[in-house]
């Protein structure tokens, strides 16, 4: 029979609100709290996915002994208090990237993790658990097209919620944000480390408070010789771009998620596979959640039944981390 876990999920933002339409049908799961500073919000979701309680104090869910794990779904800079507090009452953890906001608390935050090994704690890099970017990171690192490989991706977003998105600038920059997730896939789909960052920014928009800035580049190079461009971009005027491609000697993917798709979106994402030099075209379709925190979830359950490690590492995760806190540290020097 399987263990029912009792779900406390703190954050009732986009990925807390994805993270509950993801969880609420599993048998294995009970959402005991649905915590937010909004009650009004946390009380319109416990409606919808019939959780037990609601809450706007994150310690009265987490001190309850009957919950087993918490979902930090919040903004960076609670990351640090809210796992301190998980960690004191024996809570497993799903945590949202970035992991705080900058390296002193990231460093603690990652100290905490190895220093307390029988709290489970994975954090949200869910490109890990995706089927298709797993399918790519199959392909590159068994040769699909050659070394080394340059990366192009793009996670640009036309913000028709500005204020929200003017909100998160103060929290945490584009380049940060995403950041962690694409330099972390440059070096999980190559087998290479990053070894060397330079990056660039501007700001399009009025109004944000000084040193702030919603557009920035990274140019990252890799210790097999490959080359990893990384741009984000948050603005009104800015068009959504959602480029991810890889060019190697011996051919080149792309990666079109099913929203992106012109035609056949009932077959899944995409993957456009060019061989060199045969000249032959293949493609490549896969049914997968985009965001599947449905398997996120499952995989912290492995953690915490069957012992496996977290995918990806508590390192792995702080390395993608430092990278892009100093590709922000560069972009705001230069203006």
């Amino acid at each position: 029979m399987k263990k029912i876990y009792n779900v406390a999920v703190i954050g009732c933002g986009h990925m807390g609100a994805v993270h509950l339409d993801h969880i609420y049908y599993k048998e294995n799961v009970n959402i005991s709290y649905i915590c937010d500073k909004n009650s009004d919000t946390a009380n319109r979701l416990k409606k919808k996915y019939g959780a037990g309680r609601i809450e706007t104090d994150p310690e009265k869910c987490i001190s309850d002994p009957s919950v087993d794990i918490v979902i930090i779904a919040t903004y960076p800079s609670s990351h640090l208090e809210l796992l301190k507090l998980c960690i004191k009452h024996k809570k497993h953890v799903i945590c949202e990237k970035p992991i705080t906001q900058n390296l002193e608390t990231g460093m603690e935050f990652c100290r905490l993790v190895k220093e307390n090994p029988d709290c489970k704690v994975l954090i949200g890099h869910i490109l890990r658990h995706n089927k298709t970017y797993q399918k790519v990171a199959e392909m590159i690192r068994g040769g699909a097209i050659g070394r080394p490989v340059l990366m192009r991706m793009t996670q640009n977003h036309h913000t028709l919620l500005w204020e929200r998105y003017k909100h998160l600038i103060d929290e945490t920059s584009p380049i940060i944000d995403c950041g962690v997730h694409y330099l972390d896939v440059a070096q999980w789909f190559t087998g290479e480390k990053i070894t060397d960052v330079s990056a660039f920014g501007t700001c399009t928009e009025p109004g944000l408070n000084p040193g702030k800035y919603n557009y920035g580049i990274i140019h990252a190079k890799m210790s097999g010789g490959s080359t990893a461009f990384y741009e984000a971009g948050w603005g009104n005027t800015i068009a959504s771009d959602n480029t991810k491609e890889f060019i190697g000697p011996k051919g080149r993917i792309k990666l079109i998620f099913q929203k992106d798709r012109f035609s056949n979106q009932e077959e899944g994402d995409l993957i456009e596979y060019y061989k060199y030099p045969e000249n032959e075209y293949i493609s490549i379709n896969l049914l997968a959640e985009r965001q599947p925190t449905d398997r996120q979830f499952d995989y912290l359950v492995s953690m915490i039944e069957d012992g496996l490690p977290s995918v990806p590492t508590i390192d792995e995760v702080f390395e993608s981390f430092r990278l892009t806190l100093e590709s922000d540290r560069q972009i705001k020097n230069s203006f």
